[in-house]
């Protein structure tokens, strides 16, 4: 082992290293996957950039020789079991047995290599958790790690952002972008999404996120103005009182019941480029399918009745949404606390003419085969 820092340090010295690797991680479980270090210049002093690959991040650290050397003694074997020193003329690699037994490996190379000194700029990810506001909203720790007990629940909004670019990137959305978060919560959702859109892809918002209780609106707007936020608000207000005036992107997720129409209803009004809703407990249907006593080989079956009534409730919203010029499609989301549905219906707003009547149609040999009266979201948007 002290041969290999001698080596490691003897490039430092000699300004031969290229670039450094760790990994194999010592423990199977440790979110710290691998290192890379490269020697950078920043304002003429020669400092070695550490660029830890975590498992959802990556984050860049820069130090000077001395504290690499010390910080290398500490992360081998400890934390990693390889390490992979690359120089101008030959590679050295020390392997640490599970026994802890180090093997150091040489190799010339042919070619001479260069060093690149230039400063990499860190990579902006979707999600950053050392942006403070995660830790004021109980994700992470003040260094920025994410709490162990919230691991789960950083993963579920880290899906929710990489499906929502997916879905906003391609609509090259120009000036203030408008936005509402209907049922937001504790907020994780609106954070991530603001995150997202102005750190990720550089667009101006005004994001309301809008939640019904009180003190959570006051906490929440408390932790937008300290971190310094610019275009995010918690408005106090039901989803079915809150109708603006602009919107571009509409979000509810997990709105329950009739509230999820409530806010479709509301996004269509406002004409709304895009809506993205998570539904929640169906209720509405399936108690008019229970009412009517029309039942089926499947419907008989307590169980197949309620998934049924889900299907058919967010179908005909989706058809909804066709009827009133949107592109609907349905996919599979991650699971959220609280609740196991785990699907997306998303609609995008077009400008090719819809078929109201082939899709009215749709809809109402839907009721009439399950014994429906009426979809709440009918009502509200007065389909005729």
């Amino acid at each position: 082992m002290d041969r290999y820092f001698d080596r490691v340090a003897e490039a430092i010295e000699q300004s031969t290293l290229v670039k450094m690797t760790l990994s194999k991680p010592s423990q199977k479980r440790d979110d710290l996957r691998n290192i890379y270090i490269k020697p950078v210049l920043i304002k003429e002093q020669r400092f070695f950039a550490f660029t830890y690959h975590y498992e959802r991040r990556d984050e860049v650290k820069n130090y000077d020789a001395g504290q690499t050397l010390a910080l290398l003694r500490d992360l081998i074997p400890s934390r990693f079991m390889n390490a992979v020193l690359f120089t101008v003329n030959e590679d050295v690699t020390l392997l640490v047995s599970s026994k802890g037994k180090p093997t150091i490996q040489t190799k010339k190379v042919q070619e001479c290599r260069e060093q690149n000194l230039e400063h990499d700029k860190q990579k902006v990810r979707l999600i950053n958790p050392a942006n403070p506001w995660w830790y004021q909203l109980g994700l992470t720790t003040r260094e920025g790690r994410i709490t162990i007990d919230m691991q789960h629940k950083f993963k579920q909004i880290y899906k929710y952002a990489e499906i929502v670019e997916s879905l906003i990137k391609p609509m090259k959305l120009k000036g203030t972008v408008h936005v509402a978060d209907m049922g937001a919560g504790k907020g994780y959702l609106t954070f991530a999404l603001h995150e997202l859109l102005t750190q990720r892809l550089d667009l101006d918002v005004d994001i309301k996120g809008v939640e019904i209780r009180p003190d959570l609106v006051m906490k929440i707007n408390e932790i937008i103005k300290s971190s310094g936020l610019k275009g995010l608000e918690f408005v106090e207000s039901s989803i079915e009182d809150y109708h603006p005036e602009q919107l571009d992107v509409l979000i509810a997720l997990h709105a329950c019941n009739t509230a999820t129409d409530d806010a479709i209803a509301s996004g269509i009004k406002a004409g709304a480029k895009l809506i993205v809703c998570a539904p929640c407990c169906h209720k509405q249907i399936r108690q008019e399918m229970e009412r009517s006593g029309i039942t089926d080989a499947i419907t008989r079956y307590g169980i197949f009745m309620e998934r049924q009534a889900v299907m058919i409730t967010d179908a005909i919203r989706a058809l909804i949404m066709e009827y009133f010029g949107y592109k609907t499609q349905v996919m599979e989301f991650i699971e959220m606390e609280h609740t196991p549905k785990n699907v997306l219906l998303v609609g995008k707003k077009t400008n090719n003419p819809a078929d109201k009547k082939a899709i009215l149609q749709k809809i109402n040999d839907l009721k009439k085969q399950y014994g429906i009266e009426k979809h709440y979201l009918e009502t509200l948007l007065s389909v005729k």
